[in-house]
């Protein structure tokens, strides 16, 4: 079925539910998927972009938690 068939599917069972509780889960679910869309500024986009650049010319060096810790606790 294609995606126009299943919207049109969708309609027909929310106009012969008589469920309110079915009608408020639905909205939830359209509300959190809307809440989750978000998308990066593009100043962020092009920070990730420079980092990974560094990344893969290996100027970038990483530390393991442990290795943080021990650096924290000897600035300390």
């Amino acid at each position: 079925m294609d995606l126009q068939a299943e919207k049109i599917e969708l309609v027909k069972l929310l106009l012969e539910t008589k469920k309110e509780s079915l009608i408020k889960k639905i909205k939830m679910i359209f509300k959190e998927e809307q809440d989750s869309s978000y998308e990066l500024p593009e100043s962020h986009k092009e920070e990730l972009d420079r980092r990974l650049k560094r990344l893969e010319k290996g100027e970038t060096k990483f530390y393991t938690w442990e290795q943080v810790e021990q650096k924290l606790k000897q600035a300390l």
